[in-house]
This record gives structure tokens, C-alpha cells and sequence, in this order.
């Protein structure tokens, strides 16, 4: 069955009208006529009543229409994906914090070695990437790892980096070692919200600890955490990378939190698995990783799984 009679058949029934819908799909009448009439015999059944004021769609036409229009629109969408696909389209997610340490570096190599691949890019807290991917709206997204992954999704271990916890000047903590869990339940936090993977693994912390957790501003921006951490609403903590892409300058300070590091893993939706461009996309996302930390841009971060 083709689909160009279907939508033919779909404007007919619309407009209640073979000439007008010819006119409208820019087809003779006699065309139009003849594709309705080749139509209604490969169902064998009869789809519009005719008349002198135009045609009205049977019992038989109305099942017809209610049910070709769903399967049109999905037609639709798997024709642009596999068009997509075929043009070679990338679609990433990475979190804001590795804009610095990893991002540009990754981009610019990703431009340089594939210059046909049309590119999406996507930045993002880890949650909502996870919530883009799962939507289908990315090939590829680096988020915490998970021990039980998502059917239809591999996932594949990159590194371990610490959580370092950030304040202004003023704060009271000590930059020159690693800081117990215990500071963070000491003052105000400005963090992402839920389900973020950060914020629960520092709830949890203090609560396995019996300690308060008070949140002070919930945002989900990584440069906004850093500026309310400078205007002292607050302690934040972030992944050791984010101090690479943020110049600290004299107002503000940091130091590693004891026990508190983040597991970070590539994400690949594997229906998307065959395209060249995720393949060439996953291999460079990988290659830079091993770069990025060889050259020892990462602070305290520590390559796992394939990254090693």
C-alpha cells in the first residue's frame, strides 16, 4: 500500500471533495479519482459516498481514517530518523562541569577527523541527559554510572574523578587537605535538585552519618552554584573538573571531600548502535578521555573500564 494514496485519501476526507483535494495536492481530477478508486479496490471495500455536493466517508472509510493516521505519522518519523541517520547525525550529552577539561578538546578533534557528521550537542546536569536519552533525543551521553543500566542502552566505564566541596573566602574549612563528609552538614548547600546523582549520594552520605542536610538554593547550574558559593549562599560541591573550567580567583576556595568521589560512564543507546557517526563518536569520546587525563588536566581523577 503506498503511502502517497493514503495521504491523498486522508485529503479527500478532509476536504469532502476529490476536486478540491486535487487542487490542493496539486493533482488532476481525474488522477485523484483513479488512485481513490485503485484504493477502494485493494481493500475491497467501498470508502466514500458520492454525491452532487462531494463525498462522505462509509463506515469502512471512517475505520480506515482513524486508523492510517498514527501509522502515517510514525512513517513519518522513522523516515526522518533513518534520513538522519544516513546523513550522519551525532547526537551528544555531556555534563557542564567537563566544558574545560574535556569538551572543547573533544569537539574540536570530533570536527577536525569528521567533517561529514552532522552534529548535536547537549549540555546539561547528568539527570536530564539521562531523561534526553532515554527519550531518544541522544545517541551518546556521559552520566554516572549505574548498576543496572536501562534495557536497550550499554554502558561503558570511563573514570572515577573526586567531589570537591566549594566556598567562598570566608567559608570555615581548610583548603590544604581533603575535608571530611562532616563539613558539608555544617552549613547551607547549594546544589542541583533531585534525582540528581550528586545531590543523593550527598544526602546519603550525611544521613547514613546521622547528620543534618540543608539545602540553601537548589539550582541546577553549574555556574550559578559557583556564584552563589561566591556570594556566600552557601557551600557547593562539584566533580574535581569543574575547578579546571572555573578560574577560582582570590574569592573563592576549595578543597577534595573525603569518600566522595563520582563514577562517570558512557551511555549508548544501542538502537542507534550501527550509524558510523555514533560509532566514530563513541571511539573519539573515548581517545579524548585517555588524553584528557594522560596529560593530567583531570585533578584527582582515575581511569576505569575501557578508558584505561
Amino acid at each position: 500500500m503506498d503511502s502517497r494514496v493514503l495521504e491523498c485519501f486522508l485529503r479527500v476526507a478532509e476536504l469532502g471533495s476529490i476536486n478540491r483535494a486535487a487542487v490542493d495536492l496539486n493533482l488532476s481530477q481525474p488522477a485523484l479519482s483513479r488512485q481513490i478508486a485503485g484504493l477502494e479496490h485493494e481493500m475491497q471495500v467501498q470508502l466514500f459516498i458520492r454525491s452532487q455536493g462531494g463525498v462522505r466517508l462509509t463506515e469502512a472509510g471512517k475505520l480506515l481514517s482513524d486508523r492510517v493516521r498514527p501509522l502515517l505519522r510514525q512513517f513519518a518519523v522513522i523516515k526522518a530518523q533513518v534520513g538522519e541517520r544516513a546523513a550522519g547525525l551525532l547526537a551528544i550529552g555531556i555534563p557542564p562541569s567537563w566544558h574545560g577539561v574535556f569538551t572543547s578538546s573533544y569537539l574540536a578533534t570530533l570536527l577536525r577527523d569528521c567533517p561529514n557528521v552532522s552534529l548535536k550537542v547537549f549540555e546539561n546536569v547528568s539527570h536530564i541527559l539521562r531523561d534526553q536519552l532515554l527519550a531518544g533525543a541522544l545517541d551518546l551521553a556521559a552520566v554516572p554510572f549505574e548498576r543496572t543500566p536501562p534495557n536497550g542502552y550499554r554502558q561503558t566505564l570511563l573514570l572515577r574523578e573526586p567531589l570537591v566541596v566549594v566556598g567562598n573566602t570566608n567559608a570555615d574549612f581548610d583548603t590544604s587537605g581533603e575535608q571530611p563528609v562532616q563539613i558539608l552538614g555544617q552549613h547551607k548547600l547549594v546544589l542541583p535538585g533531585r534525582p540528581n546523582a550528586l545531590r543523593m549520594q550527598i544526602e546519603n552520605s550525611l544521613q547514613r552519618r546521622g547528620l543534618k542536610f540543608s539545602i540553601g538554593v537548589e539550582t541546577d547550574t553549574l555556574r550559578l552554584c559557583m556564584e552563589l558559593a561566591r556570594l556566600g549562599a552557601g557551600l557547593t560541591v562539584v566533580p574535581a573538573c569543574a575547578i579546571y573550567q572555573h578560574h577560582l580567583g582570590d574569592d573563592l576556595k576549595w578543597a577534595p571531600v573525603k569518600g566522595l568521589y563520582l563514577t562517570w560512564a558512557l551511555f549508548e543507546n544501542e538502537a542507534r548502535s550501527h550509524s558510523p557517526a555514533v560509532q566514530e563518536g563513541r571511539r573519539l569520546f573515548i581517545e579524548t578521555i585517555k588524553t584528557q587525563l594522560a596529560q593530567g588536566h583531570w585533578f584527582g581523577a582515575e581511569a576505569v573500564g575501557t578508558a584505561r
